[in-house]
């Protein structure tokens, strides 16, 4: 499962280096507070604390050490376009530069395997699919607000003017919103797709590999620390809905063979506050992995506060990538998955051998 924040995760919000004063110095108003302060960082040991937004992840997969933080993730270029968004987008779609398909779509033919291997509840194109022949369940993730329906629609009746659900799905017992709910899913498209994408797992019909997306990480404005702000209200809803799919799948009612969640954004944002409480484009930032095949804990390098201007890049983003389709038996590092990343000498270490 891949869910992708749109806008640019400020990493430094999220994993917070709560013994460097500079980290106050540079952020004065929108700094998370410490571990044991009112509002503060949940603590990951080693000086560092975690948004504490982000508590319900690490109180459901974290204390289980199945939930890691991966620094210094980004798109391995220095050219000044990739802190736009269509640039960094395309290479995390595309699984590099002047690729005219995803990297979803390569990886599948090269194992041989069907599109309904995949299945997508992005919003708009649906670009992290290109190339393969999916439809989205309106079933499952609905309209929300747009219509009271959401949850009476069937696959042989879905809202006019929008595909309906493949045969592969169609006898699928969607979850209700009352059964989302008292599952702990919050209400948003997010909540609705990841409870869908339950239901699908638990169906045993070959899926492999879904996406979902989220948007408004974008906080160039009040962007605000851990007792609220625009930030921490993305945060916490995020933080509900994953850890609500986590329960759900392995232990409410456990699925049949691993899983696992990452959370990856286009870029980071930089260290410096500015002056409408928010932080511009960077260019590393964070992933988050959740599941059965991770390796809890804190793995990579985080940013100098005293001499960097943006966090480094120090980890491909495509190497996430690999490494968690590659611990559920998929093959990235050949068939140019991913054309230009070199094969590793080892594992990251972020993720479980298969």
């Amino acid at each position: 499962m891949l869910v992708k924040l749109h806008g640019g995760l400020d990493g430094l919000s999220v994993v917070i280096p709560y013994t460097d004063s500079a980290y106050v110095d540079r952020r004065p108003s929108i700094a998370v507070a410490r571990p044991g302060e009112r509002h503060g960082a949940v603590d990951l040991g080693r000086g560092l604390g975690l948004h504490p937004a982000l508590a319900p992840l690490h109180e459901s997969a974290g204390r289980a050490e199945r939930f890691a933080v991966i620094c210094g993730v980004g798109v391995p270029d220095h050219e000044d376009g990739v802190r736009s968004h269509l640039p960094s987008r395309e290479f995390l779609h595309r699984g590099g530069r002047g690729e005219t398909e995803s990297w979803v779509a390569r990886l599948l033919r090269f194992e041989g395997m069907t599109d309904r291997a995949a299945w997508s509840f992005e919003s708009g194109a649906q670009p992290m699919v290109e190339g393969v022949a999916v439809s989205r369940p309106v079933v499952a993730v609905g309209a929300g607000a747009a219509s009271a329906r959401a949850d009476t629609w069937s696959p042989e009746r879905p809202k006019p003017g929008r595909p309906g659900v493949s045969p592969q799905w169609a006898d699928i017992d969607w979850m209700s919103s009352a059964d989302r709910l008292a599952r702990g899913y919050p209400e948003g498209r997010l909540g609705r797709s990841l409870a869908a994408t339950a239901d699908m797992i638990r169906a045993n019909r070959g899926l492999r590999l879904v996406v979902a997306d989220d948007d408004g990480y974008d906080t160039h404005v009040d962007q605000g620390d851990g007792r609220g702000g625009t930030l921490t209200r993305k945060l916490d809803r995020l933080a509900r809905a994953i850890a609500a799919f986590w329960t759900d799948v392995s232990e409410r009612d456990p699925v049949d063979g691993p899983v696992t969640v990452i959370v990856i954004t286009e870029f980071g944002r930089a260290i410096d506050e500015n002056d409408s409480g928010g932080t511009e484009h960077g260019r590393g930032g964070v992933a988050l992995a959740i599941g059965d095949e991770v390796v809890g804990g804190v793995h990579g390098d985080l940013p100098s506060l005293v001499a960097d201007d943006v966090w480094p890049v120090s980890v491909d983003i495509r190497r996430v990538l690999a490494d968690a389709v590659a611990s559920h038996g998929f093959r990235p590092w050949r068939g140019g998955i991913f054309p230009g990343l070199p094969l590793p000498n080892r594992s990251l270490g972020l993720l479980l051998s298969p």
